[in-house]
């Protein structure tokens, strides 16, 4: 339902942005090709380049189809929101096929524009679900600063309302009004420096709890590595994947904010290597690292052991050490 909401908010808002737009323009030139950098019916202000898109297509698609491959095999539902996030990623950077031929096509444009924008904002929701569901397998919540069971639905929360402002501040700077661009431009930057509060602030929860855990329960924090277990299957790399992938996120949101201060034709939004550069590789590095650091598989082998480990120590149960005593 909420998804289905802001899908329809997003939609009005880009109703109510192109119904401003009033603003008179010269003539569109007879060749968009022959200078895209000057030409005012170019949102992009350069051609998109096949060869990029390609490549970023290369690297996310296979990495969407292992998320919606590990849901199945491995678990983790929670993780759906990112596949879904990262599906919606795809379909925004294939768009930019459309913009090589018909670089002047603003419908085009502003579907590219707004996938690519708000979809990652799914990723951060998985993310923030990551880390409640990982202390909570090891039973560390208690150095959690934020409380685990509010830990997921407070960012959760800030990430939801974070999207709607930076969705409708985005669906108004498609307008060809310079007033309705400018008031979108401030709105999206007051959505995304929330975001980046928001994100910055979770970061180091996650920090300050994998510094405690690793002082306050050093018996939690090397389990794997005392038991034998080999790298992959040790749980720090998941945590030190988590934060990874914050790091990644930090980067790109660091970009669109400074993307916009400049603003429509600043030197970040007419370069097509610095989106690539600062918005596709961190988001990628951000999701890529759990397809081989699949939260499921961690999550559901820490639950084990842990109901193992409670049987053990029921009352009446066999110890091992009982045929020792004898």
């Amino acid at each position: 339902m909420t998804m289905r909401r802001a899908i329809l908010f997003c939609t009005f808002s880009i109703v109510l942005a192109q119904a401003a737009s009033t603003t008179p323009r010269p003539p569109p030139p007879a060749d968009p090709f022959l200078d895209p950098k000057n030409d005012p019916y170019n949102p992009l202000r350069y051609i998109t380049s096949n060869t990029l898109t390609t490549i970023a297509l290369i690297l996310y698609v296979p990495t969407t189809i292992a998320y919606y491959f590990n849901i199945w095999k491995r678990g983790a539902k929670f993780m759906l929101c990112i596949a879904i996030g990262a599906t919606f990623y795809c379909i925004g950077i294939a768009l930019r096929y459309i913009l090589h031929s018909h670089p002047e096509s603003k419908g085009v444009f502003i579907g590219m524009y707004l996938l690519t924008l708000l979809s990652p904002c799914a990723f951060i929701a998985g993310i923030y679900m990551i880390l409640g569901r990982v202390a909570g397998a090891l039973q560390m919540g208690q150095y959690l600063i934020v409380k685990p069971e509010r830990l997921t639905r407070y960012f959760v929360f800030s990430d939801v309302g974070t999207f709607l402002l930076q969705a409708l501040g985005g669906s108004m700077m498609t307008s060809q009004t310079l007033s309705t661009v400018n008031l979108g431009r401030t709105i999206f930057l007051i959505g995304m420096a929330l975001q980046v509060i928001s994100f910055a602030f979770f970061t180091l929860v996650l920090l300050l709890w994998s510094f405690k855990v690793q002082r306050y329960a050093p018996h939690v924090w090397n389990r794997d590595k005392i038991a034998g277990k080999p790298w992959l299957k040790d749980w720090r790399w998941l945590d030190a994947s988590i934060i990874l992938s914050c790091v990644g996120v930090l980067i790109r949101s660091f970009f669109r904010a400074a993307e916009n201060i400049q603003g429509g034709h600043g030197a970040l939004s007419t370069t097509e290597v610095d989106f690539y550069v600062l918005d596709s590789l961190p988001l990628f590095i951000a999701i890529s690292v759990y397809v081989v650091f699949w939260p499921g598989r961690f999550i559901s082998a820490l639950e084990k052991e842990d109901h193992a480990s409670h049987e053990l120590k029921a009352p009446g149960h066999p110890s091992r050490y009982d045929g020792a005593a004898n």
